[in-house]
């Protein structure tokens, strides 16, 4: 007997989705046919392919792979072909967001779906006629996959890791943006440009607000010079939260800084963008120590 399973973890990767049971016996457990071989090519690239031909019918961009995914399922799927089984989570191993993080990638959603089959071609047959398999598959949500496909005599293991990824590869390019943004909504207001510049205060800042789990824009505004602070924690870098945003429209400051730490913590094991901004007097003497 041929047997898949899926998992689906939203926002911050905390809970399943209710409707998309992770390992309740026989709740999400599939049994597929054997089907024989029906390609040479390397697997992962004919599963990825069939994904994303898959979500194409559906209207849905494709995927493009991600190596860090492909290595977090390939840690998972070794453990299965150890195993003889399917899981989602073995004893003694890492959930699915931990695997995830642990291999350092930043996202905010992702899901899991395992099989065993003979055939690349028959573990996509299964994942698509499984409701709950399919629709990790096709989510509007995702942007990324890692396939792993391990061969123990003839049967395949497979593991696919989706995951919507948050972009920016360095905490200095989230708090570019992050500025920019900030300029933006000045601009929508009709207000003089801030200048943007850096300190090295908001560094450590940030740092310490990612150890504690907890915004602290009092640190903020007790440095010198500082007029305005607000520090806060978001998956997105791109997304200003709508009381932050008002800092813009206020007058009589001429300089910006922002702060950015991503952090993974107990509490967020997805990671989040700790961050803070600070407006200083017309004269930015002080940001620019």
């Amino acid at each position: 007997m041929l047997l898949a399973a899926c998992l689906f973890f939203g926002l911050l990767g905390v809970e399943p989705q209710p409707g998309l049971p992770a390992d309740a016996p026989g709740a999400d457990m599939l049994t597929v046919p054997a089907t024989p071989p029906a390609s040479s090519r390397n697997p992962q690239a004919v599963l990825l392919d069939l994904i994303n031909a898959e979500r194409g019918k559906a209207g849905e961009k494709p995927l493009s792979w991600d190596a860090k995914l492909a290595e977090a399922a390939q840690d998972h799927a070794e453990i299965m072909s150890q195993q003889g089984r399917l899981s989602h989570q073995f004893e003694g191993e890492p959930d699915l967001l931990q695997r995830l993080t642990r291999r350092a990638v930043r996202l905010d959603a992702a899901s899991e779906n395992v099989v065993y089959d003979v055939s690349a071609e028959g573990a996509h047959e299964a994942f698509v006629r499984s409701a709950p398999h399919r629709t990790n598959m096709l989510s509007a949500s995702y942007d990324g996959v890692g396939i792993a496909v391990v061969n123990v005599q003839g049967i395949l293991y497979v593991v696919e890791d989706f995951a919507h990824r948050i972009s920016g590869s360095s905490d200095d390019a989230a708090a570019q943006r992050i500025g920019e943004r900030f300029a933006g909504l000045r601009q929508q207001l009709g207000l003089p440009p801030l200048e943007l510049v850096g300190d090295p205060r908001l560094r450590a800042l940030v740092e310490k607000m990612a150890s504690r789990e907890m915004p602290d824009s009092h640190a903020a505004l007790a440095l010198p010079g500082v007029r305005f602070a607000a520090s806060y924690a978001t998956t997105s870098p791109d997304e200003i939260p709508a009381n932050v945003a008002r800092l813009a429209s206020i007058r009589g400051v001429g300089t910006c800084a922002v702060g950015v730490q991503f952090a993974r913590t107990p509490r967020y094991p997805s990671g989040l963008f700790w961050v803070s901004i600070v407006l200083f007097d017309e004269n930015a003497a002080f940001a620019r120590r």
